[in-house]
């Protein structure tokens, strides 16, 4: 592996919130490129060998002091961190919502112009997914706590683009996962690859908007539309039906679109609010 110089500096630096977390374990490895630095933010720094033009730090995202050290310098910030499932409302105000708005703070405060928010799509969990393939962008519907920060997380994301000329990505990220279950999860895989995917769209985009777009795979046939992941150049490859087949030998059974896109997150027995 190449010895990085002392002098050399990056042509891009990518600062990545919650890179060891489940998605960031996956992606970051994709996202290794000549001429870019990966400056990686958690709380906890895994034990794993050093890897030149990979940096990490432990900073917090309710810091905002750490973040503003820690994106000095930066080029663009994907924001994984975060609680990923429902809380009592305190948690998820603190840590979601006011966590982006540090991360947020931090990279406008270090000119920093690209950032891909992980919205999800619990945002719209009550929508039904017989709607869902009609809009580009639905309204948000979220099934709890969780998913309201995450509809948050993209109204943030709208005023930082519009008020102070940033390119943000809020992407309602599926089903994430090595490799796609049963069920609805055929659906809403998001493959490791299409996320990395994803994330390379977000990086490189310079229109000084706000878009959400579904983190989602092209899995047919689709429930959710690509056509605004299309426009800021996402254009995922990879397909549950075709991946289950080709390891199964036979085609999964594609799940019944009668169903709320939040799944168990909008029934009764998964409480507002409760923890699990």
């Amino acid at each position: 592996m190449p010895t990085m110089p002392t002098d050399w500096t990056p042509r891009e630096t990518v600062v990545i919130s919650g890179a060891a977390g489940r998605i960031g374990r996956s992606i970051v490895p994709l996202l290794r490129r000549p001429g870019r630095m990966l400056r990686l933010l958690d709380l906890e720094i895994p034990d794993a060998p050093r890897e030149d033009y990979v940096t990490w730090h432990r900073v917090s995202i309710e810091d905002p002091d750490g973040l503003t050290a820690a994106m000095r310098g930066a080029t663009a910030v994907v924001h994984l961190a975060g609680l990923a499932s429902e809380r009592p409302w305190r948690d998820i105000l603190r840590v979601n919502i006011d966590g982006t708005h540090n991360v947020l703070e931090a990279a406008r405060a270090n000119g920093v112009q690209r950032v891909l928010l992980a919205s999800s799509a619990h945002a719209v969990g009550f929508t039904p997914v017989s709607e869902a393939h009609s809009a580009t962008v639905l309204p948000p519907r979220p099934d709890t706590y969780y998913g309201m920060s995450k509809a948050a997380v993209e109204a943030l994301g709208s005023l930082y683009a519009d008020r102070f000329g940033m390119s943000i990505v809020s992407a309602r990220i599926c089903t994430f996962d090595e490799e796609p279950g049963d069920g609805r999860t055929i659906a809403l895989w998001l493959s490791p690859g299409d996320a990395a995917r994803l994330v390379e769209a977000a990086v490189a985009l310079d229109d000084g908007r706000h878009h959400v777009v579904w983190g989602v795979s092209d899995n047919a046939p689709r429930w959710l539309p690509l056509e605004a992941g299309h426009e800021i150049g996402y254009h995922p490859v990879d397909d549950a039906v075709s991946f289950r087949t080709r390891r199964d030998g036979v085609a999964p059974a594609w799940p019944d679109p009668e169903v709320l896109l939040g799944g168990s997150f909008t029934d009764a027995a998964h409480p507002v609010g409760g923890t699990w």
